[in-house]
């Protein structure tokens, strides 16, 4: 099987040992799998990483969320025209799966009750570190409807986090952008606006 990202193995080699990210995330891109191409599709991505579905919570190797996340991707390109539009995707189910949980819900009702993207934004820091345990987030706000994230030594690619941002809008019925630049392989930015 050849390698659906061009830098996946750079993105491998910036991963120290015990870097982790949260089952959630590795479920989420599973169960998007499986709607999108079956069950199978799903199983042959699942297998070679784990011998069982993913627990939520539980902690996984980053590394083998690097190699879902690049089969998955390109398993998905059929279904969404491009690879970036297939990790955009990927993005968009970690943070659904996200709302959808008991947490997710409780996050919405609190720091959103208000509809306001901002405050959702302010907590993404502190948000990404329960989820992973690699990487630096930093907020700024831009106004009253811009926000600006930057991420640093994170293993992702941009459009994961593009998905997994906009996501939040969506999750607030917001109309918006976000556009994510990466300044070198593991340091990126991200201006989210919103109307």
């Amino acid at each position: 099987m050849s390698l659906p990202l061009d830098d996946l193995e750079q993105r491998i080699a910036l991963t120290r040992p015990g870097d982790t990210v949260r089952g959630l995330s590795f479920a989420a891109v599973l169960r998007l799998t499986h709607q999108r191409l079956g069950r199978d599709a799903a199983e042959r991505l699942r297998a070679p990483l784990m011998q069982r579905s993913p627990v939520d919570f539980f902690s996984y190797p980053a590394v083998d969320f690097l190699r879902l996340i690049a089969f998955a991707s390109e398993a998905l390109q059929s279904e969404y025209g491009t690879r970036d539009l297939a990790l955009r995707a990927c993005g968009e189910a970690i943070v659904g799966t996200f709302f959808e949980s008991t947490v997710g819900q409780t996050l919405l009702r609190l720091t959103a009750g208000a509809g306001d993207p901002k405050r959702m934004y302010s907590n993404a820091p502190a948000s990404y570190s329960t989820a992973v345990s690699y990487g630096q987030r930093e907020y700024t706000a831009l106004g009253d409807k811009r926000v600006r994230l930057a991420f640093k030594d994170d293993l992702l690619p941009v459009e994961v986090h593009e998905g997994i941002l906009g996501g939040v809008l969506t999750a607030l019925h917001r109309e918006g952008s976000v556009r994510g630049t990466e300044r070198c392989l593991g340091d990126s930015e991200f201006l989210i606006e919103w109307s």
